[in-house]
């Protein structure tokens, strides 16, 4: 219907296709690529994250991966610290994990990412599941944003 708000979405960019193993309490950069809104997501302000990956040992339910950004180039060249377990940087989302060992994929329980920062390095914290994700873990990153439709 004309005039009414949609939803229009980017294109899918893959962060990282095959991470090493997280162990449990600690904190992984998704290596593969950064994320540029303006270069990647058509200057759309918000993303949907999916986190896909395994666990050997089934984790605890309910329990948590963190999605954190690392912001570059914020003044000039110069980058924000990298994320550690005890400080992180601009936090995202959680992904919330089941308690099996089969491949899950996870959404950024359902909420989008707002406000991303403009040029980032992504990390995932294995924020006490219990278990290490197992290595081959993969991140995606799909913008989105509203508009008012024709």
């Amino acid at each position: 219907m004309s005039g009414e708000n949609i939803v229009v979405w980017g294109t899918l960019k893959t962060l990282e296709s095959g991470g090493t193993s997280i162990a449990n309490n600690a904190l992984a950069l998704a290596s593969v690529a950064q994320y540029d809104v303006v270069a990647d997501g058509s200057s759309f302000p918000q993303a949907e994250f999916v986190l896909t990956g395994a666990f050997a040992v089934a984790p605890t339910e309910g329990t948590t991966l963190a999605l954190y950004a690392r912001p570059l180039d914020v003044d000039g060249t110069l980058d924000t610290e990298v994320p550690e377990t005890t400080r992180p940087t601009v936090f995202i989302g959680t992904f919330t994990v089941n308690n099996v060992t089969t491949t899950q994929v996870m959404a950024l329980n359902g909420i989008y990412a707002t406000d991303l920062p403009k040029l980032a390095e992504y990390y995932v914290h294995n924020n006490g599941t219990g278990q290490s994700l197992s290595s081959g873990w993969k991140l995606t990153v799909k913008p989105r944003a509203r508009k008012v439709a024709p």
